[in-house]
């Protein structure tokens, strides 16, 4: 479970306090800069990157800061995904420009990493992410969370808040069930997906805002969690400069979580609620007619971990609420409200820390809405099963040349039975949806 009352003090003391978090913790895949300033292996923190264990999730609620005090060189990382593609079928023109049709190797993206203390007497600390597209070939920032974290006492019972300023809702999460954490952990950026998201796996890097949380052991095995951020579009300039262009929002962005977990030995359960309200222009022109997306989800995970085994479910639904006046009158929506559903469910397991499967099933459903989607029966609907099986050769330590380095070989099966609204037949010239089935295999690798 994690245990506020730990956090913010020198880490020799901390470090005491958090041995019961770490002598049970099971396998993981960290980014090297973490391992390297706690000295401990990125199997401490995680589950498979990127699922958290106890400790990864403590650690991140202390603002990155434990085993560090200011920047250090052992902060910066690097991570490379390099992977092939297969489709059933061949997809004519390419499976991306520059690509050919069918069995295509790329270099999916490179990023470099700032991950830990800025200024730990103060619990100032970052996660900060610039990735370079392999495919688009454009460089951009990515995941960013940079916080203040602190301890105080709140009706007796240790509290532990915090401030963050961050660019996707989500992102600042402990638990691997909102988009900006969840399943797809690999997604493979030359295979088709659905023709469209809700907002909230739609604006990470869109957007950038500021945020508070808190966490209070309500008992001693009950923890509950909340966090409200505001965020609003990046300006136009900024918005390029950053490498992920214009996307302008009326107003802000209000985004809100709620989760309890309860925890025993090594183990936990979470139950949580998450919500966005967004409001944006469909012309892509600032200061004109905006739509409205209210977005409302429910999430659990249960995890189990020993020293030889550990398991993980997550389960994720979210409803968006379409309210599309200005997409209406500039002919993108044939109706003035729509509706959007998806549910995730994932399972994976881990053995000895170095062989993983992961099992997850994906439905996206909306309404029927041809000059939204622009399919060939109006709707978006996509199912879908994954089959993921990994091997972590360096979960308890890189070699002696990169003690920090880790790697994920990792082979990746996900099948269609249907895809933008129907099994087969789907865009009027008799595709099925089978027939965007792959195989995606490779290696992601961090040093």
């Amino acid at each position: 479970m994690v245990r506020v009352s730990t956090v913010c003090r020198p880490w020799p003391v901390a470090a005491l306090a958090l041995t019961g978090f770490l002598a049970n913790t099971n396998a993981a895949h960290a980014i090297p800069a973490f391992a390297a300033q706690t000295g401990e292996p990125c199997s401490a923190c995680h589950i498979g990157f990127p699922q958290l264990t106890p400790y990864g999730r403590e650690f991140k609620l202390e603002g990155y800061v434990a085993g560090g005090m200011f920047p250090d060189f052992k902060n910066l990382a690097l991570m490379s995904q390099i992977g092939f593609t297969h489709v059933q079928n061949k997809v004519p023109g390419g499976l991306a420009p520059d690509y050919p049709s069918n069995n295509a190797w790329s270099v999916q993206q490179t990023s470099i990493f700032y991950g830990g203390a800025l200024y730990a007497p103060i619990g100032l600390g970052a996660f900060i992410q610039a990735t370079y597209n392999g495919i688009g070939h454009t460089f951009s920032w990515d995941n960013t969370d940079i916080r203040l974290a602190r301890l105080t006492t709140f009706l007796k019972k240790p509290l532990f808040y915090g401030f963050t300023f961050n660019n996707n809702p989500g992102v600042t999460d402990l638990w691997n069930t909102p988009p900006a954490w969840g399943y797809p952990f690999l997604p493979d950026a030359l295979g088709a997906g659905p023709p469209t998201a809700v907002q909230l796996a739609s604006l990470g890097g869109q957007v950038m805002g500021l945020g508070a949380y808190g966490a209070m052991n309500i008992t001693l095995s009950d923890l509950l969690y909340a966090e409200v951020n505001v965020y609003q579009s990046l300006p136009n300039n900024l918005g390029h400069t950053l490498g992920v262009g214009y996307n302008p929002i009326s107003g802000v962005i209000p985004y809100g979580r709620l989760a309890w977990q309860h925890s025993w030995a090594n183990n936990s359960f979470e139950l949580g609620a998450i919500g966005l309200q967004d409001n944006p222009i469909p012309s892509g022109i600032s200061h004109t007619a905006a739509d409205h997306k209210t977005d409302i989800g429910l999430d659990s995970q249960l995890q189990f971990i020993s020293a030889t085994h550990a398991l993980s479910l997550q389960a994720a639904y979210i409803h968006e609420w379409q309210h599309l006046p200005a997409s209406y009158a500039q002919g993108l929506s044939s109706n003035m409200n729509d509706t959007l559903d998806t549910v995730t469910l994932t399972a994976s397991y881990l053995y000895h820390q170095k062989y993983g499967i992961t099992e997850t099933y994906s439905n996206i459903v909306g309404s029927g809405d041809a000059l939204a989607y622009g399919t060939a029966n109006t709707k978006p609907d996509t199912s879908s099963f994954t089959t993921e099986i990994d091997y972590y050769p360096w979960n308890n330590g890189g070699p002696k040349f990169m003690p920090w380095a880790n790697a994920k070989f990792f082979v990746e099966a996900i099948i269609y039975p249907t895809f933008n609204g129907r099994g087969s037949n789907y865009d009027g010239a008799g595709a099925s949806a089978n027939a965007n089935n792959l195989l995606f295999t490779g290696i992601w690798l961090a040093f």
